[in-house]
This record gives C-alpha cells, sequence and structure tokens, in this order.
C-alpha cells in the first residue's frame, strides 16, 4: 500500500528491491523532504545488498531551484543508503528528463540512471540492466 503526503506518494515493488514515488502536479521542499525519509526507510533492509529508486515524474511540474536543490540531497542521501540506480518515467516530458538529468550530475554521486517514459520500462531496464 502506497504512503502518501500531499503530492507525493511511495511505494515498494513487490518481490523486487525497488522503491517507487510518483507525485502529481506541483510538490514543494517539505514533501520532499518526507519523500526522502520514507523511501529510506522503506529500503533500509536492502542497504548492504542493494536497490533501486524509481521516479514517476510523469504527471508532475518542474521543481523551482530550491526544490532542485532537494533533489541533489535527496540522491546523495540514497547513494549513501545502498541505492545503485536511479530510473526516472518521465512521460514525453523533455523538461523532466533535463531537469533529472541535472540533479543526478550536480549530485557527483555517479550513480547509473535512466530516463523512460513509462514505470515499465523503468522496472525493465533495472531488471535488464542493473540485475536489480
Amino acid at each position: 500500500m502506497a504512503k502518501k503526503n500531499g503530492a507525493q506518494s511511495v511505494e515498494v515493488i513487490p518481490g523486487r528491491k525497488i522503491v517507487l514515488s510518483a507525485g502529481v502536479g506541483k510538490t514543494n521542499v517539505d514533501e520532499l523532504k518526507w519523500l526522502t525519509e520514507t523511501v529510506l526507510s522503506s529500503a533500509k533492509m536492502w542497504k548492504s545488498s542493494g536497490w533501486a529508486y524509481i521516479a514517476d515524474c510523469s504527471k508532475m511540474e518542474p521543481v523551482s531551484p530550491a526544490e532542485g536543490g532537494e533533489l541533489v540531497t535527496m540522491t546523495k542521501k540514497f547513494v549513501e543508503a545502498g541505492c545503485k540506480a536511479f530510473a526516472f518515467a518521465e512521460g514525453k516530458s523533455v523538461l523532466l528528463k533535463v531537469q533529472a538529468q541535472k540533479n543526478t550530475q550536480r549530485s557527483q554521486t555517479g550513480v547509473a540512471e535512466g530516463h523512460f517514459e513509462t514505470v515499465e520500462q523503468a522496472l525493465d531496464w533495472l531488471k535488464k540492466e542493473v540485475n536489480i
């Protein structure tokens, strides 16, 4: 069952070491802090073996610079907690893809990153290319 807070929701993919978040509309820094803590709590049992994160941004609005900074912090915390790959489901939005790529680059973590139209494509990539 998904946990929800404002524009954000978080759930674990059954049978896989993957945490999926989805957002709708406009988010803010407080919701992103909640998202970070909720994802970390959901993935804590996989720290030593590794896990992956999927962000379904397909129904989100672009973020402001303040929220972008929070996303960079989130990326660093996830990698420190054993996250091996980030996958973004962005629909057909080029702007969301560019923002996600820049935030990951700014984190300077070197984490594997994939960009897809759908969550299903992201799940397939994580299985085939990352083995999660």
